[in-house]
């Protein structure tokens, strides 16, 4: 992590169409065969305005890599409630929040899957181990759960469950939501949410 990056905001907007643009550029053909040009015509920017933010293509892969980590992933921290002891519905909060950093930014977690390991051995290791830590046992109640033996093996179908549920609603979409289809993938992530208490807990 550099100062530069951490003075690069995100908020502004030529900045975000250069970020779209990369992360469905990167994510579809690799740091290798991606071009820089497809990248600038895709976000209508020109080589100028990307020199003021970035020195070269590199230089905004690596940044990407931080924002994946640094800022998404520290955003939905901050929009978690820690106190709720509910680890279903902190699972199902979790999807709901990718569904909303997904409009903003399409090819954001097909991006984390593309490069999924390069991201954990670049990025703060410690952080992401804590957090995972913290997202399955900080002020969650267990006893919830019908199936108290095999809890393990409950937890990963609930979270795989969410993960399958945005991969297909995703792929259907081809990554591209506005906002009714936003709020209707949301709703269904509420009707799973239902199921899955109604048949795991007591």
């Amino acid at each position: 992590m550099t100062e530069k990056f951490i003075n690069i905001d995100i908020n502004n907007l030529k900045v975000r169409k250069i970020l779209n643009a990369a992360f469905e550029e990167f994510a579809k053909f690799g740091l290798d065969k991606a071009s820089l040009n497809k990248i600038l015509k895709s976000a209508g920017i020109s080589k100028g305005v990307f020199y003021h933010y970035f020195d070269d293509k590199e230089e905004l892969f690596n940044f990407l890599i931080y924002f994946t980590v640094e800022i998404s992933m520290k955003d939905l921290d901050k929009r978690i409630d820690w106190e709720d002891d509910d680890l279903i519905k902190r699972i199902c909060t979790v999807s709901k929040l990718k569904l909303g950093i997904i409009k903003e930014y399409p090819f954001l977690i097909a991006f984390g899957e593309q490069f999924n390991e390069l991201i954990l051995n670049t990025a703060n290791r410690e952080f992401i181990d804590e957090w995972k830590e913290k997202f399955y046992t900080h002020n969650i109640n267990l006893d919830k759960f019908k199936d108290s033996n095999n809890i393990k093996k409950v937890i990963h179908m609930v979270r795989w469950t969410f993960k399958g549920l945005l991969f297909d609603l995703l792929k259907e979409k081809e990554n591209l939501l506005d906002e009714a289809m936003l709020t209707k993938l949301i709703k269904e992530c509420d009707h799973y949410y239902e199921v899955l208490v109604s048949n795991l807990y007591k």
